[in-house]
């Protein structure tokens, strides 16, 4: 009886069993078969390997990435750390015996392969680079062309690097930004005031030109804790912008006229910034600094107007600086010193229309014009200025953002020197 009944139960457990496992076969192949219908199966790039090197002179600032060989990389997916451009690669592939310059900042760099789809990386290579001051704990070299006073000249830092003196000035007392062709020779003219009072333009020619003297105005022409101004304004033709010695008209001159009086604000004027809608109302204002070194703006129809903690520093030079647009909304602001000698971006008050004011505390600026430039070749505009330390020239990456702080160095990896009185245009 009981080797009957146990007969009787393992014959009864086989189809139990087997229907049990027909029943998971369904499910995994259910399984399988949905996923691939809904596409839901992952296929991933792999990393790629390359055999990638860094060259260049130890300390300066021509350093190339090569790809020697191996898989090709896809610029949009790779980050190059540790330079002044991390997506220098981006929008285009390198594949092998093509390069790419990069312009480090830090000592160590690494290339960073980032999966798609994830926040997923990968290091590709890594390089060490040397550090052209210890003591300096970031740097990039010049990308953009930038114009200093150094020695009674005017000082032109090329994208290159390089650095070269114009023979042509020989007593600058004051300076002006470069970005407009003025005698119509198709070349950027720099404005500068002359230790004796003479209003001048020029430009990589060495050829000189005086558009106003002492003479041609009341009095005589500011030399001192100034800057000039460059653009159109109010229905003007571009004009070079400057003050007088008694700080309280403001002038404009193009090449072959008379000096045209533009203003007399009652606050009086030292310094001009330049031309821009800084209150966001679609008009222009011209943006000067008044007697008593506080940014301000002149509307069309005459009135002024104060800047948010548009206040500026004074020493031997004065903290006014130039107009920048730097998240690209139409509305400009202001780059300037302040008393403690912090870099801020001021503007009108954001209940005028403006984007008040951002102070950078760690800048360490001398009371000298400061300006805005894509000196470290990223698209974006930099805040430039001249530091208290040696009379470096600085400049503050990721306005508004992380505001960090570097030196900027020529082609042979040196700190770039300027006039603590003169500034950066």
């Amino acid at each position: 009886m009981f080797r009957s009944r146990s007969s009787s139960d393992e014959r009864a457990l086989s189809p139990v069993v087997g229907a049990a496992l027909l029943v998971a076969i369904v499910v995994v192949l259910g399984v399988i078969g949905g996923t691939m219908a809904l596409g839901l199966t992952e296929t991933t790039d792999p990393a790629p390997t390359a055999q990638l090197s860094l060259s260049g002179t130890p300390g300066a600032c021509q350093y190339s990435l090569r790809h020697g060989g191996g898989d090709t990389l896809e610029g949009d997916r790779i980050e190059v750390r540790g330079v002044a451009d991390p997506g220098v690669l981006g929008g285009r592939e390198l594949t092998t015996g093509e390069s790419a310059r990069v312009n480090p900042e830090r000592e160590k760099l690494r290339v960073v392969w980032r999966k798609p789809g994830s926040d997923t990386s990968y290091v590709v290579a890594r390089f060490r680079v040397e550090n052209p001051d210890a003591k300096e704990a970031s740097w990039a070299c010049a990308a953009g062309t930038l114009y200093t006073g150094e020695g009674g000249r005017v000082k032109v830092v090329a994208p290159d690097g390089a650095v070269v003196e114009l023979s042509a000035t020989t007593d600058l007392a004051a300076l002006g930004p470069a970005d407009t062709d003025l005698t119509g020779d198709g070349r950027a003219d720099v404005p500068y005031v002359s230790a004796g009072g003479s209003l001048r333009l020029t430009n990589d020619t060495n050829g000189t030109t005086t558009v106003a003297s002492g003479g041609d105005i009341p009095g005589t022409i500011e030399t001192s804790k100034t800057r000039l101004g460059v653009g159109r304004w109010n229905g003007s033709a571009a004009s070079v912008f400057f003050v007088n010695e008694n700080h309280d008209t403001l002038y404009r001159v193009r090449p072959g006229d008379s000096p045209v009086e533009v203003a007399t604000p009652g606050n009086g004027v030292q310094a001009v910034s330049g031309v821009g809608d800084v209150d966001g109302d679609g008009t222009d204002e011209l943006v000067f600094a008044d007697a008593s070194q506080q940014l301000r703006y002149l509307e069309p129809d005459g009135t002024t107007n104060n800047l948010d903690g548009g206040q500026t520093g004074s020493n031997t030079g004065i903290g006014a600086g130039a107009l920048a647009d730097f998240d690209d909304d139409g509305v400009a602001s202001v780059v300037a010193v302040d008393g403690s000698n912090d870099v801020k971006v001021t503007g009108a008050p954001t209940a005028d229309g403006g984007e008040g004011t951002t102070v950078v505390t760690a800048a360490d600026a001398a009371k000298a014009p400061v300006t805005a430039a894509d000196v470290d070749d990223d698209d974006d505009p930099e805040i430039v200025y001249v530091g208290l330390d040696a009379g470096k020239v600085k400049y503050v990456d990721d306005v508004r953002g992380a505001n960090s702080v570097a030196v900027l160095r020529d082609e042979d990896g040196n700190a770039v020197g300027a006039s603590d009185e003169l500034g950066v245009v």
